[in-house]
């Protein structure tokens, strides 16, 4: 009967456990667009108000993926030409944007292919309008966090509960 018992306590913490787990993926992708909406108003001030050069001010902007696109520039690529070649790194399974969906990609696939081809005023218009548009998929992405937080917490927990009851 101890065994039974200790065995039904594992059950429920295992179903907590994987429900939590199951939320993982909420948290990453609300994760990654705070630090990418941080670094894009960072790489605004560095490109529109101290005039550095795209790769510096990439490199600037405290980011690893803009660090990595930055240097993905090296040899004379453009930006939307290195962030072309990253981004089939960082979005697939285990990249640090495995997380992020088709409507936050199209913000960076935005602002990539018009970083550097004009002048001052238009790039500061590009970055803050992504930066804008990363901030509104950062609070969509806590909200839907908050909600698959509690949907799968709970649900692992009561699958847990019930399998517990079975082994009992």
């Amino acid at each position: 009967m101890e065994i039974r018992v200790a065995l039904a306590l594992f059950v429920v913490l295992c179903g907590a456990l994987g429900g939590r787990t199951l939320s993982d993926g909420a948290k990453r992708r609300a994760e990654a667009l705070r630090v990418l909406s941080e670094a894009t108003r960072r790489l605004r001030v560095h490109m529109t108000s101290m005039f550095e050069p795209v790769p510096v001010a990439l490199e600037h902007a405290d980011c690893e993926l803009f660090s990595m696109v930055a240097r993905a520039m090296e040899g004379g690529f453009s930006a939307e030409a290195a962030w072309e070649r990253v981004e089939k790194r960082a979005t697939k399974r285990g990249g640090i944007l495995d997380s992020l969906t088709q409507a936050d990609r199209e913000a960076l696939d935005r602002m990539f292919s018009g970083l550097g081809q004009s002048g001052r005023e238009e790039q500061d218009l590009l970055l803050s309008g992504v930066a804008e548009a990363l901030e509104g998929q950062h609070r969509l992405a806590r909200d839907k966090l908050r909600e698959s937080e509690k949907l799968y917490g709970t649900l692992g927990l009561l699958i847990g509960l019930m399998l517990a009851l079975i082994v009992i």
